[in-house]
């Protein structure tokens, strides 16, 4: 009599790490709130940019099931892949190109680059580069003059001229925080940032709800679904970068350049969060990771300065692609020469052992 098999099971073993289709789901829960958030707000454009781009990047993985095989419909990764795509895009950007972008340049990575999980290049970082360079003026435009940039805090100018508007709520909740937990260590944060936190009101979904970004890493990083190390190295590199030698570059005071902004605009923490470690484009080992972060904070700098910039970030990010197959040689020699110099010479030894 022969058995039927109706399920293949990996039990009693276990996976050592989420499965990257637990991932997609999770990346997808935590851009639920983000997106209902831009509900709220009745930012009715950028919903629709979403949605163009969701669309467009669902109609190449339709396209590549049709034509390839086996057929399989990766709906999940589509969605995520759309949805981190148009929260990058500004609002005011016509759908019609979005749409057009979108689904031509991920063809081109799908069949000339690698694949959708295989690339070496970031596609969410190409196709924001690619619509930057066909509409630039689209995107927000630097919001600083020099003087503004030599100043303690630059963007209390942001705040007092209303580019971020301040909620009712800041000027109770800094109070409270300065009264209570900075006054201990001496120091006192200006009214907006609270607002910065909560929306800053750009034209860019990413670069708007950081403080849901925020939340969003907690929980990613306490379930294993995204490492926290190459974030930290990241933002700390970059953070520290523009606080103590930002301020060289524009005239400004050593050790005063605005790091809040820094990290709260430009989509830093969504940067960091989605799209830093891309399947294939980090490297492997712990020590390769941590020069992979260093290497980007030290990028970030030189490319996203100060703050408010609208495409830095996604250049970042590319260049980061660029850099990451030299590291990835620097570990595969690292390897080799541990196997030669360590691991064979006992393995030859056990051999001898035996054979005496």
């Amino acid at each position: 009599m022969k058995n039927k098999y109706d399920a293949v099971s990996l039990r009693p073993f276990t996976h050592l790490s989420p499965s990257l289709h637990t991932k997609v789901y999770a990346i997808l829960i935590v851009l639920v709130p983000q997106i209902v958030m831009l509900v709220m707000t009745n930012s009715w454009n950028s919903l629709l940019i979403l949605l163009t781009a969701v669309l467009a990047s669902v109609a190449t993985v339709g396209i590549n099931c049709l034509f390839s095989k086996p057929h399989v419909f990766d709906w999940g990764l589509a969605i995520v892949r759309g949805l981190l795509i148009g929260m990058l895009i500004p609002s005011t950007y016509p759908l019609v190109p979005v749409f057009f972008v979108v689904f031509v340049a991920l063809l081109i990575l799908k069949y000339f680059l690698g694949g959708f999980t295989n690339s070496w290049v970031n596609p969410v970082a190409l196709i924001l580069a690619v619509c930057w360079l066909l509409s630039a003026q689209l995107f927000p435009a630097f919001p600083f003059q020099l003087p503004d940039l030599q100043t303690k805090n630059t963007s209390l100018m942001l705040f007092q001229n209303g580019t971020i508007p301040v909620i009712p709520l800041d000027i109770k909740l800094t109070s409270f925080f300065n009264n209570t937990i900075f006054s201990v260590f001496g120091v006192s944060v200006p009214e907006g940032y609270i607002s910065l936190f909560w929306d800053s009101h750009s034209l860019i979904p990413a670069f708007r709800f950081n403080l849901l970004t925020l939340v969003s890493s907690i929980f990613l990083f306490s379930f294993d679904i995204i490492s926290a190390l190459i974030p930290a190295v990241y933002l700390i590199v970059y953070g520290l970068l523009v606080h103590f030698l930002a301020p060289l570059f524009y005239g400004g005071t050593l050790g005063q350049g605005d790091m809040l902004l820094a990290l709260l605009t430009s989509g830093t923490l969504y940067t960091a969060l989605f799209l830093l470690q891309w399947y294939g484009t980090v490297p492997i080992t712990t020590t390769g990771q941590v020069f992979y972060g260093l290497l980007a904070g030290i990028t970030a700098f030189f490319v996203v300065g100060v703050g408010c910039s609208s495409v830095g970030s996604a250049f970042t990010i590319l260049v980061m692609n660029v850099i990451v197959p030299f590291i990835h040689a620097a570990e595969t020699a690292s390897e080799k020469h541990y196997l030669n110099a360590m691991l064979l010479p006992r393995v030859q030894a056990f051999k001898d052992g035996q054979n005496a």
